[in-house]
């Protein structure tokens, strides 16, 4: 803030200076009683213009190193990698409210993805839908739906413990889970676990 008042007041005085510093124009005939020697305009002119563009590069270094935040690591400059707490009785009461009563997730689906989208953090990483696919066509005809919870609810909230803790709670479903894996662009990386 006081680097852009700063910022402001000099390049008002630039302003100033060079206004004043303009001969006035005049209209009428020369007078036969001027000098003999003449500045050129541009031997004024050029160096204001380049100590007012140093001048204000100066003010920016300036502000930027007497900013605190300069001084912060990028990883405290960034959002924070903690889960935020939630209140996994309101996700179950939404869960059912949106899927039904009998709605469950596949827990260890759900947290497989869910470590996987905290371990690339904050990128933008792109799911392996042909292995995605895979699981949900090996998952029975009634468990397809729990199938794609578990995997989104895992990718998108990217909470571990909000899948334990929903199975924790009679959420988890008895069935076995089809063979999973996750791969991304992000990692390439292939995990598989044995049934």
């Amino acid at each position: 803030m006081k680097g852009q008042k700063l910022l402001l007041a000099v390049s008002i005085l630039l302003h100033l200076v060079c206004l004043l510093g303009i001969p006035p124009v005049s209209v009428a005939a020369p007078s036969p009683q001027e000098s003999p020697f003449e500045l050129p305009v541009q031997l004024i002119g050029f160096p204001i213009i380049i100590v007012a563009v140093r001048l204000s590069n100066f003010v920016k270094k300036l502000a930027y190193s007497l900013n605190p935040r300069t001084y912060t690591s990028r990883t405290r400059r960034s959002a924070p990698l903690a889960e935020p707490p939630l209140n996994i009785a309101a996700v179950e009461k939404r869960l059912i409210a949106e899927l039904g009563e009998h709605v469950c997730v596949f827990e260890n689906v759900c947290e497989e993805y869910a470590e996987h989208a905290r371990t690339l953090g904050g990128s933008n990483h792109v799911l392996d839908w042909e292995q995605l696919f895979k699981g949900y066509d090996a998952s029975d005809a009634d468990d397809k739906r729990n199938y794609l919870l578990s995997v989104f609810l895992g990718d998108i909230v990217a909470s571990p413990g909000l899948c334990h803790q929903l199975a924790k709670r009679g959420r988890g479903c008895t069935g076995i889970p089809p063979a999973k894996g996750i791969r991304s662009r992000g990692s390439m990386k292939l995990r598989r676990t044995q049934n």
